[in-house]
């Protein structure tokens, strides 16, 4: 559904434009997905901060935190599918290859991860000792959206290089070069 919005758009753009995006593609799908990701875990974050878990807990702490990781456990499922098949579009042949791409995924996001929630723990609670109202959305959302934009442009970079990279082709890979076809050169 999703990749079908951004086809529509795509059709409607000018003859430069769309030149541009053909040269970019990737990182503009990429960014595009990473928007919606961001978006899904940002809602979930707030539904879990301020909605389920302030029902109940009392510590901050603990519903941020709690909050982060439900939000990443969603994100981290929702961005696997769409990076594997819309952006870097991976073609797996083996149930090792499959595993090897789901593992080094899950362990760039937990990389990722950390970064979100060591930001999460450091800013919000010292905006709370400045604030005169603790539980301002708008702060924290702040901070949310500068750890989504640290931890999206890490994850870029995990994907793009060690993730789905492409894979060169082997000698043994290789079609075999014929005479003719070296006597053309």
């Amino acid at each position: 559904m999703f990749d079908k919005i951004l086809q529509f758009f795509v059709k409607l753009l000018p003859g430069p434009l769309r030149k541009l995006y053909d040269r970019f593609e990737e990182l503009i799908v990429y960014v595009y997905y990473g928007v919606l990701t961001t978006l899904l875990n940002m809602l979930v974050q707030f539904a879990m901060q301020f909605g389920v878990l302030a029902l109940v807990t009392w510590d901050p702490r603990l519903e941020n935190f709690l909050a982060t990781s439900v939000a990443w456990l969603v994100a981290v499922v929702f961005a696997f599918y769409v990076n594997k098949k819309y952006v870097f579009k991976s073609v797996t042949t083996s149930t090792k290859q499959l595993l090897f791409e789901m593992g080094t995924f899950v362990s760039a996001r937990l990389l990722s991860y950390f970064m979100e929630v060591g930001i999460m723990q450091i800013g919000v609670p010292l905006y709370h000792d400045y604030a005169t109202d603790s539980d301002d959305p708008l702060v924290y959302g702040i901070f949310k959206f500068c750890a989504q934009v640290v931890v999206t442009l890490a994850n870029y970079f995990f994907s793009k290089l060690i993730i789905f990279r492409k894979k060169k082709d082997t000698p043994a890979d290789a079609a075999p070069e014929t005479a003719d076809a070296a006597e053309e050169k």
